[in-house]
């Protein structure tokens, strides 16, 4: 069980000192990679299927974005370190500071938990707005090139299994971003070989170095090693079959209630939840789960009812008499996928997954941004060590370094979401034989939070990955949790 990461202090360290980077996907975990890959090569370029957008629109890429997302503290620290001033552009932009614990209202395991001064802030807009201001920044760096309105086709590998490039094409259905031909160095061009897709279209290389694939869940790298002869990631997937509802309200003039947020979650093995946040121009968006198939529907009337239907009703309350400003938005998310990049028995050099292409968690327990964020922060820090192991531009053993690091961070978010979601007998995936223990014990902690504050801000340290569940096995909580967690 890793320790989250820190950020180095002390005297700046050199940068990998590599030429070109290329990153697959332009949502949030790509354009964090591409940030700190400006640190260490010359050129780096994001490739991103959609269109370009103005502000903070949704994107076809990312339908999950009209959906409420969460970005926990330890994924705002990594994001405020290398983009210093963001948090204030998000606030300055309508974003609100949310303390869960004094702001919000939380419902679960039965009951509300305690309501104090965390300290633990987090930032909360929406995901089209958080994606348009770092996208914004990205844009706005010298080395970095944005292309719109472009596939990759499959990876490019040459002789001796190091990295060259990605095999390019234009997207028919739209794009209009900077064409691939744009630049110098690097440029793509025709190569001549038979379509890696199989296909009649003759794809364009766009040569690299490193290539970091942040495409999300959709990742096409296994398939692309498989075509290429090279061994795919085993996957691990605990199958939960969830569905989302969301709709923006116009947060009510004079609204006086004591909660800035609300959270209602069912005692298990029950199966709905919803959650009101404040976002931008003083709405508020609220998302409504269902697992195993019971899904909340779209129209007006269920979409209320299944608010009727939670474990409490404040947040149906909230929302009977609120104006509406939006259509309700419907998503499906089958399962926690992990796809194991860290047990690969070799790689092509200059390889790196990050983001839901390596792990993709269940939305509902906010890891997934947050995920992201620790990739990228751990592939800066794999870059630096890869300078001091091999020196300046040098790609020996790096992808397997990587990958190995990666696997460790990921353990914990991983851990946390699976566990609870094989509380249930429906969640298929597999179960460790010291699972029931876990959960026994932390369902204990967590009816200690209905009323305990020391237990109920180390429970929200190990949520926000700022520490390791570690921290609930302090003395006073397991003595606290065998005496008193079952009331």
């Amino acid at each position: 069980m890793a320790t989250p990461l820190s950020f180095s202090s002390g005297a700046p360290r050199a940068g990998f000192g590599g030429r070109r980077a290329l990153v697959i996907g332009g949502s949030l975990s790509g354009l964090l990679a591409a940030r700190i890959l400006t640190d260490h090569f010359e050129q780096v370029t994001v490739l991103e299927r959609d269109a370009a957008t103005d502000g903070a629109m949704a994107r076809k890429g990312l339908p999950q974005g009209r959906h409420v997302h969460v970005l926990l503290k330890q994924g705002e620290r990594i994001l405020a370190h290398y983009f210093p001033g963001i948090c204030d552009d998000l606030e300055r932009g309508g974003a609100s500071r949310v303390d869960m614990a004094r702001d919000t209202r939380w419902f679960y395991f039965g009951n509300w938990k305690a309501r104090f001064a965390s300290g633990l802030e987090m930032l909360c807009q929406s995901r089209p707005f958080l994606d348009g201001v770092v996208r914004r920044h990205v844009a706005g760096l010298p080395r970095v090139r944005l292309l719109h309105g472009v596939d990759a086709a499959a990876l490019a590998i040459d002789a001796t299994g190091r990295i060259a490039g990605v095999y390019v094409t234009r997207r028919r259905d739209g794009g209009d971003g900077a064409s691939p031909r744009d630049g110098d160095d690097g440029t793509p061009h025709r190569d001549g070989s038979e379509d890696p897709r199989g296909g009649d279209e003759v794809p364009e290389l766009l040569a690299a170095d490193l290539v970091v694939d942040a495409s999300g869940r959709g990742s096409r790298t296994p398939a692309w090693l498989t075509h290429s002869g090279w061994p795919a990631p085993e996957e691990t997937e605990v199958r939960v079959d969830v569905g989302y509802a969301s709709r923006c309200f116009r947060r009510p003039r004079g609204h006086t209630a004591d909660w800035t947020g609300l959270m209602i979650y069912p005692k298990p093995p029950g199966t709905r939840l919803g959650v009101l946040f404040p976002i931008e121009d003083d709405r508020w968006m609220v998302t409504l789960v269902g697992w195993f198939g019971d899904h909340p529907p779209g129209d007006e009337d269920g979409f209320l009812a299944f608010a009727r239907s939670l474990d409490a009703p404040d947040l149906h309350d909230a929302i009977r008499d609120a104006e509406p400003v939006s259509p309700i938005a419907l998503h499906k998310f089958p399962s926690n996928r992990r796809r194991h990049y860290e047990r690969v028995p070799r790689l092509p050099e200059g390889l790196a997954i990050l983001g839901d292409a390596f792990c993709s968690f269940n939305p509902i327990y906010g890891q997934g941004m947050t995920g992201g964020a620790l990739g990228a922060q751990t592939l800066d820090l794999a870059l630096h060590e890869q300078r001091a192991r091999r020196g300046a531009g040098d790609l020996a053993g790096f992808s397997a370094a990587f990958h190995r690091r990666l696997g460790e961070v990921i353990d914990t978010p991983w851990l946390l979401t699976t566990i609870e979601d094989l509380r249930s007998p429906a969640a298929e995936g597999p179960r460790a034989a010291w699972v029931p223990l876990l959960q026994w014990y932390t369902a204990r902690v967590q009816r200690l939070t209905w009323t305990d504050r020391f237990v109920g801000r180390r429970f929200l340290e190990v949520m926000h990955l700022t520490e390791t569940p570690r921290v609930l096995f302090h003395p006073y909580i397991v003595y606290r949790a065998l005496a008193h967690g079952g009331a």
